[in-house]
């Protein structure tokens, strides 16, 4: 088994078919205006490759964040089987995409998180995330993307 694909986005949803739909993906970097800081809502995008072999046993998948190697209080854990897709040819792969949405998370102060990944057991990957104190600058809007709508202003 391997981890192909794994990122931080702002929200994610996997949806029949093993399609993902991610919005604001990619992501390694969180400014705070202060400490403890709490973020609305963040999702971990994975997706694995599980061989033909692999595919009928029950597997076990483990994300938690850590802090300098030791754990903090937000992890997910949960069972797979992935089976074989209908037609699939013998010995193929199957790409199984995980999506997990962590709600109100709380950081206690600043450093490199880094969320980690084990399949039955053993680490497949991390993912880091850069927690710092500071203003967030503007983003300039992409050229041909419109602006958002303006609340109408009281008079």
């Amino acid at each position: 088994m391997e981890l192909t694909t794994a990122m931080l986005a702002d929200a994610a949803q996997q949806v029949p078919g093993g399609k993902l739909y991610i919005l604001g993906g990619q992501w390694d970097r969180l400014t705070v205006p202060n400490f403890p800081a709490q973020h609305p809502t963040m999702a971990i995008v994975l997706v694995l490759r599980v061989e033909y072999s692999e595919a009928l046993d029950r597997h076990r998948l483990e994300v938690e964040l850590t802090l300098d190697g030791e754990p903090k209080d937000s992890k997910a854990t949960g069972g797979f089987i992935t089976g074989h897709a209908p037609g699939q040819v013998r010995g193929t792969p199957s790409f199984v995409p995980i999506t997990l949405t962590f709600n109100n998370l709380v950081f206690d102060g600043p450093g490199r998180y880094e969320w980690v990944i084990r399949v039955d057991g053993e680490e497949r990957g991390r993912v880091p995330i850069e927690v710092v104190q500071g203003t967030v600058a503007a983003m300039p809007m992409p050229p041909g993307m419109p602006m958002p709508p303006q609340a109408p202003s009281a008079a």
